[in-house]
């Protein structure tokens, strides 16, 4: 007897909705790159494939990226940034999820999740800004996102 496991709606919208964000603060920032990593992130949620997930997750980072070295406005690159990490978190725990539970029983925690990773993120987004504004000097909108990469990516390998 085998088992399909399936990742849920909340899953796929949520990955979706966060690569969006990414998107369109990549956009806003003068990088069109991202918009190939929204589909290809949730083709890799759908499959529960962390490999397709991965580059779904590369793309949006390459269009921030290109979106800070073409010097975006901050705020888009940031914005950016905090859709990114959030597009590979909560596609993380919706495959984690699909590989633990039945056919789309995991909604309402991959929710929960969401909102909470949104939390931590949004809170070290506010601090990597502050830090930013307070020492920018000239440095390029690049700097922030870095900050906030490597801040995001340190609190969420504490976590695990």
């Amino acid at each position: 007897m085998t088992v399909e496991r399936v990742p849920s709606r909340a899953g796929l919208v949520l990955t979706g909705l966060a690569g969006l964000v990414a998107a369109a603060g990549a956009l806003l920032g003068g990088s069109v790159a991202a918009l190939a990593g929204v589909p290809v992130a949730i083709l890799g949620v759908y499959r529960t494939s962390r490999p397709v997930l991965a580059v779904g997750v590369a793309l949006l980072f390459v269009g921030v990226m290109l979106a800070g070295l073409q010097d975006g406005a901050p705020v888009a690159v940031l914005v950016a940034m905090v859709g990114t990490v959030l597009a590979w978190d909560v596609g993380e725990n919706a495959i984690s999820m699909a590989g633990q539970l039945r056919t789309g029983a995991s909604g309402r925690a991959e929710v929960v999740h969401a909102g909470a990773v949104s939390a931590v993120t949004l809170t070290v987004a506010i601090a990597g800004y502050s830090v930013f504004l307070l020492a920018s000097g000239g440095q390029p909108g690049i700097a922030l996102s870095l900050l906030v990469f490597g801040t995001v990516l340190v609190v969420l390998s504490l976590g695990r």
